[in-house]
């Protein structure tokens, strides 16, 4: 299925979705979610970042979920750029109706990090300068 979302071959990665018999309706829900994002040109994360992106921890989303990624990706563009850190992450953030600011981390075209804040932090804090 990833090598059909490579491929930008997103009618097979969607059959292959259908005939894999052994996933959860949550896994179902991510390659959905994921097979959509490629097809919008979204921002894909770093598949050795998730467990840091998605822990119990404060700031974090604590399960990894189709919402949780669509929140972190459609956050990444240039009308939610906040800046550039000293260490070359782009910095993107955006509130939401609710108030709760969704924050992500790109580096060499990959999400890196991202969660959300329910008291929204400032640019200079995003950015670690402040």
């Amino acid at each position: 299925m990833l090598a059909a979302i490579a491929a930008r071959d997103y009618d097979q990665a969607r059959e292959y979705l259908k005939l894999a018999a052994n996933l959860t309706e949550d896994e179902r829900e991510r390659f959905e979610q994921m097979i959509s994002a490629a097809e919008r040109g979204l921002v894909p994360f770093l598949e050795r970042a998730l467990p840091h992106i998605f822990k119990p921890d404060p700031g974090h989303f604590a399960r990894d979920t189709a919402e949780a990624r669509e929140l972190l990706q459609a956050t990444v563009g240039e009308a939610n750029l906040v800046g550039l850190q000293k260490q070359g992450f782009s910095v993107y953030q955006r509130i939401l109706d609710t108030g709760v600011q969704i924050w992500v981390y790109v580096f060499n075209g990959t999400i890196r990090d991202g969660g959300y804040n329910e008291v929204p932090r400032t640019a200079a804090q995003l950015l670690h300068q402040g």
